[in-house]
């Protein structure tokens, strides 16, 4: 028995259900500021690489 596509499915849907919560989220958020959600999630995710880039959450070290 393949017990594998089963749980593919639910992880399918369980991936989109969140993706959708996430875009319902940055609707309203979008919608408060008076800006597309293309712009918000490109300032969101702006502000993360610089965040990153200067404070690294996972240190790298020189071998």
């Amino acid at each position: 028995m393949n017990f594998g596509l089963g749980r593919r499915a639910k992880i399918q849907i369980n991936h989109i259900a969140c993706a959708m919560l996430v875009w319902n989220h940055l609707k309203k958020m979008a919608t408060l500021l008076g800006i597309t959600i293309y712009h918000l999630k490109h300032q969101l995710l702006s502000k993360y690489l610089v965040s990153e880039l200067k404070y690294p959450t996972i240190k790298m070290t020189v071998i």
